[in-house]
């Protein structure tokens, strides 16, 4: 039986330092390297990533690499935008799956084999996360898989935690995976549609996983596919916007509303609690930005085109999706006493509300 053709797409905005070393771990594959086609996307960078891959990566494609091509107009379209164009040119040419590689991960021997492999025991795994070490430290754990608040946070299961001390299964269902090493299966794509490219940064990988489970798909966890990314905690105000404008705009896309209506106490509580950490943290600027925003009338348009979509799509109950939801912030660098209380708090809260949700 012939193997499936993969294209790795790796977007490589101002990442140039890591790129020697990604590139060489693309080479040590063990799945076969002309089933392997890799499309480079600098994403309009500023760091001369152009010129490395122009002049010293192009030219051993189909040598001691596999085939590489790079695609780039000067632009940033952001995270969904430019893995979308990636996605696109190996759906043009007809490739079983689509791999993202994040800019700062680089690949173990068996990465793509081991991630191919669980893809093809079961047709209904619309995607599959490596497991993600930090490439600084290969005794520590960057993710497991990502969860989702009831807030609508999303965050990486088992962040910092010693390999030896995390018990996962390979295979294992995980709410969704990862966008720093995610492979989708290219059928599951074509029928719920791309990366969101109305997000700019931060939460695609979230929603693209739940729209997949609106669909019918599993998402799950590749122990066997060992990859290992440069990861380190951003306090970025900018992030901090992005992630509170489209936390809300996933609840909103994707809750029935009363649903919503009868989450809407513990969403209060979270948003006074944001509030006074943002005040505390200083970053209450970006907070009052994120609020502004959900204002504004492109980002209602696009609740209402990701509503319809969901819709469209859904063949769950929101008690399917709801009660895998996590009610605790954890494994993250903002552990402080308020997390504490607050994970407390909610947690209690949401033991009395998720058994209301019978539909």
């Amino acid at each position: 039986m012939n193997k499936p053709r993969i294209a790795i797409i790796y977007l490589c905005h101002n990442d140039i330092k890591y790129v020697p070393d990604v590139v060489d771990s693309w080479g040590a594959q063990s799945y076969p390297q002309e089933l392997i086609s890799i499309v480079m996307i600098p994403n309009g960078a500023k760091d001369g990533a152009q010129d490395l891959i122009k002049n010293k990566i192009l030219p051993r494609s189909k040598k001691d690499l596999p085939e590489i091509i790079m695609i780039d107009d000067g632009v940033n379209r952001g995270f969904a935008g430019g893995n979308n164009i990636g996605i696109k040119w190996a759906m043009a040419r007809g490739f079983d799956y689509v791999f993202l590689n994040n800019g700062d991960l680089k690949l173990g021997e068996r990465a793509v084999e081991e991630l191919v492999d669980l893809m093809e025991l079961d047709l209904t795994i619309g995607s599959a996360q490596s497991f993600v070490k930090l490439w600084q430290d290969k005794n520590k754990v960057n993710t497991t898989g990502g969860v989702i608040h009831v807030a609508g946070f999303g965050y990486a299961r088992d962040n910092g935690k010693s390999v030896d001390d995390v018990k996962v299964q390979d295979g294992e269902e995980i709410i969704y995976a990862s966008g720093a090493s995610a492979i989708y299966r290219v059928s599951a794509l074509k029928k719920v549609g791309l990366l969101e490219e109305g997000f700019f940064m931060y939460h695609e990988d979230l929603e693209l996983g739940l729209r997949l489970r609106f669909a019918g798909y599993k998402n799950v966890l590749s122990t066997k596919s060992q990859v290992f990314h440069n990861y380190s905690f951003s306090r970025n105000p900018k992030k901090f916007q992005w992630m509170e404008t489209y936390r809300i705009v996933v609840l909103l896309s994707y809750l029935k509303f009363r649903s919503f209506l009868v989450l809407t106490p513990i969403l209060v509580i979270v948003e006074c609690g944001i509030w006074l950490l943002s005040i505390k943290g200083k970053w209450f600027g970006s907070k009052f930005l994120a609020d502004i925003e959900l204002c504004k009338p492109k980002i209602w348009k696009l609740i209402a085109n990701m509503r319809s979509r969901a819709q469209k799509l859904r063949v769950i109950k929101d008690q399917d999706w709801m009660r895998i939801l996590s009610s605790r912030i954890e494994d993250q660098e903002v552990e402080s006493l308020a997390t504490r209380i607050g994970n407390s708090v909610i947690t209690l809260m949401w033991k009395i509300i998720l058994p209301i949700i019978r539909w």
